[in-house]
């Protein structure tokens, strides 16, 4: 039997790399702190603030949430 598990991934780290910058370098310009950063850059969050999402997508000049958001199908089926 097949299990799918739909979640929505943040593509951070793909814009990061484009700009050259470290984790370190965006957390400043976004102004949120580098464990922040760190968590959204791994997609390691249950929730993530609008406020933080915001100063990610003001950071990248990004006004499309299609631009940084993208849903995730994920085979969880066992052999």
């Amino acid at each position: 039997m097949t299990i799918n598990e739909r979640r929505i991934v943040l593509k951070l780290d793909e814009h990061i790399k484009r700009k050259g910058w470290q984790q370190k370098e965006f957390a400043e310009l976004a102004n949120l702190r580098p464990a922040t950063v760190s968590q959204l850059v791994n997609n390691k969050y249950d929730r993530i603030q609008l406020t933080h999402l915001l100063a990610v997508m003001d950071a990248l000049e990004i006004t499309d949430f299609n631009d940084i958001l993208t849903i995730v199908d994920e085979d969880l089926t066992k052999e």
